[in-house]
This record gives C-alpha cells, sequence and structure tokens, in this order.
C-alpha cells in the first residue's frame, strides 16, 4: 500500500461533517454579529429588488427540541441579518435528507429545481454533472471572491477543477483523519484484560465480552457493532478488514481502488478481511442486524445503553461525543462506562495502515441553471471573512463558547444546545480545525467535546496514524461514471452477504459475487483506470 498518496476520496461515511475554524481568527472580540456583519458589500443591491438566493442544506433529523427546522433556526436568521439583509438578499435553505442527499440532488438537478448553491461529496456525481454540462463554470467568478480564494489556496482548489476549468469549490480539510475503534476500558478494567494492540489480541478480547458479559447486560451484550455498510453512518466494518489487505504495486493501488466510496473488494486480502467479520458473526460476537441499521441510530441506541464493546467509527464525531448525544446518555444510563480509542488492526508490514481524507471536504457547486451564481460566490466570500467563520464555527461567545488556552471551548448550557448543532454544515467552505498546525488543529478540535477532550485527541491521533490517501487521476474514470452506482450497490451487496453467509459458504459466495461485479462493470473499471495510469506514467 503506498501511503500518502493523493485520490479521490469521496466517502459518504464520512459523511463525517466537523466544525472548524481559521487560525488568523484572533481576537474573540470581533466575532460577535455586528462585526460579522460589517462588509464592504453592506450597502450594496439597496435600490434593486431582492433576489432569493436558495442553499441547501442538510437535513440530519437531529435539530434539538425547540430549535426549528434546519431552514429556520438561530444560524439561518444570524446569515439573514449579517449576510442577506446588507446585500439585499432572501436566504433560503432548503433541506435533502443526509442519507438520500446524491438521490436528492440527482432529481433536482434533473428537473431543473437545484438551489443556487448544492454541495455532495459523491465524485461520481460530480463526473457526471461536468460532462453533461449541468455545472457553471466558476473559473472567472472565483476571482471575485479574494477571501475565499485566499483562505482556500490553490492546492484545495485545484481538486475542482475538471478539463481545464473550476466547476466546483472544495471546502478545506486541515485535519484528514477519518475512522478509529473504540472500546469500553471500564470492561477490559473489569475482566483484567490489557488494551487490544492487534486484530488476534481484538478478537480474543471481543471473546471474553460475549462470554463474561462484564456489563451484565442481561445477555444484549454486542462484542462489536457498527451499522449499515453503505457510508451514510457514523460507523464502518472496514477498519478491521484493512489490516488484511497486502502490498501491491503501484500500477495495482491504482487499478484496484476506488474514487466513489466502492468497498474495494477485487484488492489483495480485502476477501479475508470480510472472512474475519464472517468468523466474527458466526461466533455471535457482533450485532446481526447492522444492515438492517441503515441511518445508524440503533448503533447509537446500543451503545448509550451499555450494551456494545467496541466499535470502528468516526473519530471525534459530534454524535458520539457531543453535549446530549450518545456518550453522554450512555454516562446517564450507565455510571462509570467509558471508551477509549484503540489502534490494534496491524498489517504485515506492522503498520495500523487506514484509509483517511484527502485534504478536501464537501465539494460546492452552482448548478448552470441558477440564475444567482455572482450572488452565490458573494455569500461563500463572505464566510471566508474570519470574523465570520469564526462565528459560525463556534457562535458567540458566553453563549455558546468560551476561550481556554486560546481555544474556543464549546459551552453545553441547554440554551448552547438549542442554538449550536450542525454548524459544520452551514459553514460547508472548511471541514475541519485549522490554527495553522496538526498538534493545533487536534488540540482545538478536541476543546469542541467538553467531558472528552482527551478521547477526542486519541481518537484523532489514532485515525491519523498509518493513514494514506488513495491515487488521485488527473481525469474523470469514464467507466466509473457510467457504472459507479451499480457496482457500489453490487459491492455493499456482496460484503453483507458475505458477512452473514455460514462458514462453509463464504468463499464460494464471495468469489461468485467479486465474478458479477466484474463483469458488470467492475473488469471495464480497473481497465481503464490501469491504462489511465499508464498514460500518467508516460
Amino acid at each position: 500500500m503506498q501511503a500518502k498518496q493523493k485520490k479521490w476520496f469521496a466517502t459518504s461515511a464520512a459523511v463525517m461533517l466537523l466544525a472548524s475554524v481559521l487560525s488568523a481568527c484572533g481576537n474573540s472580540n470581533d466575532n460577535n454579529k455586528s462585526s460579522a456583519s460589517s462588509s464592504p458589500d453592506s450597502t450594496a443591491g439597496t435600490s434593486k429588488e431582492k433576489i432569493t438566493l436558495k442553499v441547501e442544506v442538510f437535513d440530519r433529523g437531529n435539530a434539538p427540541a425547540g430549535a426549528g427546522p434546519v431552514t429556520d433556526n438561530f444560524w439561518t436568521q444570524w446569515i439573514q441579518k449579517n449576510f442577506g439583509d446588507p446585500n439585499n438578499i432572501k436566504m433560503e435553505f432548503v433541506p435533502v435528507p443526509r442519507n438520500q442527499e446524491v438521490d436528492k440532488l440527482n432529481v433536482l438537478m434533473a428537473t431543473g429545481d437545484a438551489p443556487d448553491l448544492v454541495f455532495t461529496y459523491d465524485m461520481n456525481t460530480i463526473y457526471n454533472y461536468v460532462k453533461d454540462g449541468g455545472l457553471t463554470d466558476l473559473t472567472s467568478l472565483i476571482e471575485n471572491a479574494p477571501n475565499l480564494k485566499q483562505f482556500l489556496g490553490d492546492e484545495v482548489l485545484n481538486y475542482g477543477v475538471f478539463e481545464g476549468k473550476q466547476y466546483t469549490i472544495p471546502a478545506k480539510r486541515p485535519l484528514q483523519y477519518a475512522h478509529t475503534a473504540y472500546i469500553r476500558k471500564d470492561w477490559l478494567d473489569k475482566l483484567g484484560l490489557p488494551v487490544p494492540t492487534t486484530t488476534e489480541q481484538f478478537y480474543e478480547t471481543l471473546k471474553a465480552f460475549k462470554e463474561k458479559d462484564p456489563g451484565q447486560t442481561g445477555g444484549k451484550v454486542i462484542p462489536y457493532d457498527f451499522s449499515s455498510v453503505d457510508g451514510t453512518a457514523i460507523t464502518s466494518p472496514f477498519l478491521p478488514v484493512s489490516s488484511f489487505v497486502k502490498n501491491m504495486s503501484e500500477e495495482d493501488n491504482y487499478a484496484l481502488s476506488s474514487s466513489s466510496s466502492i468497498p474495494e473488494i477485487t484488492k489483495p486480502g480485502f476477501k479475508d478481511g470480510v472472512q474475519f467479520l464472517n468468523k466474527l458473526n458466526q461466533e455471535g460476537l457482533i450485532n446481526p442486524d447492522f444492515a438492517l441499521d441503515k441511518d445508524g441510530k440503533q448503533f447509537e441506541s446500543d451503545v448509550a445503553n451499555g450494551y456494545v464493546g467496541a466499535f470502528t467509527g468516526l473519530a471525534a464525531h459530534a454524535n458520539l461525543m457531543g453535549p446530549g448525544k450518545v456518550f453522554d446518555t450512555l454516562k446517564q444510563n450507565v455510571p462509570g462506562a467509558e471508551y477509549i480509542s484503540i489502534d490494534p488492526f496491524v498489517n504485515e508490514d506492522g503498520k495500523t495502515a487506514k484509509g483517511i481524507y484527502d485534504p478536501i471536504g464537501i465539494h460546492m457547486m452552482i448548478p448552470k441553471t441558477s440564475k444567482h451564481a455572482a450572488e452565490a460566490m458573494k455569500y461563500l466570500d463572505w464566510m471566508a471573512k474570519s470574523d465570520v467563520l469564526f462565528t459560525l464555527q463556534n457562535g458567540i461567545e458566553g453563549q455558546h463558547y468560551t476561550l481556554e488556552n486560546g481555544y474556543p471551548k464549546a459551552l453545553t448550557t441547554d440554551e448552547a444546545k438549542k442554538t449550536f448543532y450542525n454548524n459544520s454544515d452551514i459553514a460547508m467552505i472548511v471541514n475541519g480545525r485549522d490554527f495553522g498546525s496538526v498538534d493545533k488543529d487536534i488540540e482545538a478540535t478536541a476543546y469542541q467535546f467538553p467531558g472528552y477532550e482527551e478521547i477526542a485527541k486519541q481518537s484523532i491521533q489514532n485515525a491519523l496514524k498509518d493513514g494514506y490517501t488513495n491515487p488521485r487521476f488527473d481525469r474523470p474514470i469514464e467507466s466509473e461514471i457510467k457504472y459507479g452506482t451499480t457496482l457500489k450497490a453490487k459491492a455493499i451487496e456482496i460484503v453483507v452477504k458475505s458477512i452473514l453467509a455460514k462458514s462453509d459458504q463464504f468463499s464460494q459466495l464471495y468469489d461468485a459475487g467479486v465474478a458479477e461485479y466484474l463483469k458488470i462493470g467492475g473488469q471495464a473499471v480497473e481497465d481503464e483506470r490501469r491504462a489511465v495510469y499508464k498514460e500518467m506514467k508516460q
């Protein structure tokens, strides 16, 4: 496996959307409503007819009681007051369910009803829009957005260049971490077990959890848990699988990797990793209903009720560590319960190799049908101003955060919980904390999880350790655009059925599935990726 290679890494698991902030944000006294609203554009358009700017927003179905819908809440009103009103623009936020975002966006684009500003992580979706001429060319518009251009920088912006034109605005991702493993430390302590440091030790620990039920769950213990494997939830079963993947040539790595969150079922050793999960299922060490948990809500409930010994999922995630979320509920339900982050899945090189994100996050786009491309770009440029971004990411000082060691630390008051949620979706131009160095960014990120600062740091460090990004091509892979959706569905089907198969039927089922996968487009994708790799090397 080639470490640190760049790639188009567009996993929906990742779904994983985190709050972030600029190091240049500086003096917190500037981060209030009046300073954020001051702008060279404050008097623009006052004599013109007010336009409506439509902006997509994820609806995660997690709005706290009394917060208002994602289309009308504290932050949409704040944006209207500080950006919309001074620029004679009416802001309209268009909700899209997070777990249906690609399908919903495709419908909106196809019918011509897409908002003026849309976004996605899915690279095949982006390639399709570029190919079909569905996106506005932003090459000249970005020149009128100096704040945005300076904040993102050329490296990040280059990820949005296709066929020589700037068709997307990628978000900046200062920290590229994705997944880590978590385990109940209080269960380890109760059984006198060490923290697992290898895949085999992890397996033995799971067996001990099942046999001895240290949480006294009354038979409800789930030694190892994850939810749907399609990348829409915060968990993933592929972290342990990565320890089984074998070394391969650079060409094979380019050919067998995926740029569209398709499980990489043809990589050497991937089958062995899935067979390991099959073994865990046969021995009753995982939740047999994982595939039915499409949105991860059952997983979150099981963790919060103290049934889960270990799981693999996104590091430093708000759904786990945020105020009033899963870990807080667990503490209330099971006093003394404690998770720690571990990194036990060691490969043949002695490394805990794992996929991490590219230095970019979500891709923002302006559909060709939009009549307000200039205003959409002005909105992003306003957001890139340091005081605006700081406020969107952290809230109002004293109401949503306090400063500790120079970093904003989230408050956990009822009012803060009600008015500060999903702000990473609102501040879409950045994913992660940006204080100028990895250590500072990790420290700043950890402060967003009061009471869980140490596990947040630990999870990020483990998620980054031995991390790699898959290869990035300099042009779209046409066959992947054509077959990507079908192949993803087929690969997920193969993985799920293989995990749930009887042990003596596993190999035959997996191999037959891979043969069908190759037949319906997988071989065409591999062949094209290999050919494009050779062209790039020349």
